[in-house]
């Protein structure tokens, strides 16, 4: 995954009339590769970012990974209504 290359204009571009010191330029498709240690630290870190392989086999059913939750909310949700209609009303 590299990034785009920058390279540099001619020295010797006084003809132009432009400054004797390189500017970055994007570099052309007929440029050559030029290897940095960004390039490298790119490349190893590359492996971080590839996704982790997930398991064949779900280890529960689609159901019970839906029912479970929902049924954990309202065990959690039940008694807080209950007792707030409780105090309401005493």
């Amino acid at each position: 995954m590299a990034l785009r290359k920058y390279r540099y204009f001619p020295e010797n571009d006084a003809e132009s009339g432009g400054d004797l010191r390189g500017a970055p330029r994007l570099a052309d498709d007929h440029d050559r590769f030029v290897a940095s240690p960004v390039h490298d630290l790119q490349d190893n870190l590359w492996v971080l970012a590839e996704p982790a392989q997930e398991p064949d086999v779900a280890l529960y059913p689609g159901w019970v990974r839906l029912t479970v939750p929902i049924a954990a909310s309202v065990a959690l949700w039940a008694p807080i209504i209950w007792l707030i209609t409780v105090l309401r009303h005493a």
